[in-house]
Order: C-alpha cells, then sequence, then structure tokens
C-alpha cells in the first residue's frame, strides 16, 4: 500500500477527495493517481513499479542545445531536423519544370517566397522570373478559388448565411 496526497479534487462514484486529503491505495492504483497533477505520494519515496508496467517517464532524449556545437542543435524551434521541421520547397533543388508545377498549384504568399528564392539566386532562371507575372496571377487565383470554397463549407453550402449548430 502507498499513501497519495491530493492535489485537485476528485469524485467518483464511490469516493470523494479534496486537495491535501491523504489516501491508501494499492501500489499500482497509487502510481496512477500520484501523476504530479492529481495527487503526489505524501511519503515522496514511490513504490518501485514492476518492469513493463504502468507509464514510463520519457527520458531526455533532447538535451540542452549548445550553440557552439552545430552537431546538437538541441531544441531551437523550427531549425531542427525533426519531422515537426517544415520542409519548405527550395526552388534551386528543382528544374524549370518542376518548379513551375509547384508554382502552378499555391497561393500567392508561396509563389512570392519562391519566386523571390529564384531572383535572388547566384544564376536566375529565365523560364521562371520571365513568367512572374502569369504565375502570380495563377497564385491570386488560386487563392481566390480556396477562399470561395472556405466561404462555402462556412455556410455549410446551403446558401449565404453561416451555419449554425
Amino acid at each position: 500500500m502507498a499513501t497519495i496526497r491530493v492535489l485537485t479534487a476528485v469524485s467518483g462514484l464511490d469516493f470523494s477527495w479534496k486537495p491535501g486529503d491523504l489516501v491508501n491505495l494499492p501500489d499500482d492504483v497509487a502510481a496512477q493517481w500520484a501523476d504530479g497533477m492529481r495527487a503526489e505520494y505524501a511519503d515522496q519515496d514511490p513504490p518501485r513499479a514492476p518492469a513493463g508496467d504502468g507509464p514510463q517517464a520519457p527520458a531526455d532524449t533532447n538535451p540542452p542545445a549548445d550553440p557552439d556545437d552545430p552537431d546538437n542543435p538541441g531544441d531551437q524551434g523550427d531549425q531542427g531536423d525533426g519531422p515537426e521541421a517544415p520542409v519548405l520547397f527550395d526552388p534551386a533543388e528543382h528544374n524549370v519544370k518542376d518548379v513551375l508545377a509547384y508554382l502552378d498549384g499555391v497561393g500567392e504568399q508561396e509563389a512570392l517566397r519562391v519566386l523571390q528564392q529564384e531572383e535572388n539566386a547566384e544564376e536566375p532562371r529565365k523560364g521562371i522570373v520571365g513568367q512572374r507575372g502569369s504565375i502570380l496571377e495563377r497564385a491570386q487565383a488560386n487563392d481566390e478559388a480556396t477562399e470561395r470554397a472556405a466561404e462555402t463549407s462556412r455556410g455549410g453550402g446551403r446558401g449565404d448565411t453561416i451555419e449554425t449548430r
């Protein structure tokens, strides 16, 4: 048996605990409740959980960043290369045909970003920057089509009023 100190009010069909209450529970149940938010161990020495049972505390897999160590970016927002980092289209990594195909389906903001990258390149490709006007017209049309679809969705597709539930 382990004793927990309740941190937040909790009640169920056959119990009611208020902050500060001390409750004796079986070790496995106490381990579930003593999460640091709902309750904590009153004796500060939690019983050892059997191997493989219950939730495991995550290991510190991302050590603090050392600004002088390029091999350890740590938690530096979008600078990491993890799956949460956004992958932006880089026109320098693609041929003209692929860049134009990509630009055909994006909005104005993304088209401007990609065109700016291309224009700032050491050797801007005329097949891309020469079509700036038509690329931006298509991008604006894409934005308008997206906004029309969103407007229809907001209205529930049933008219000009906003959908209410």
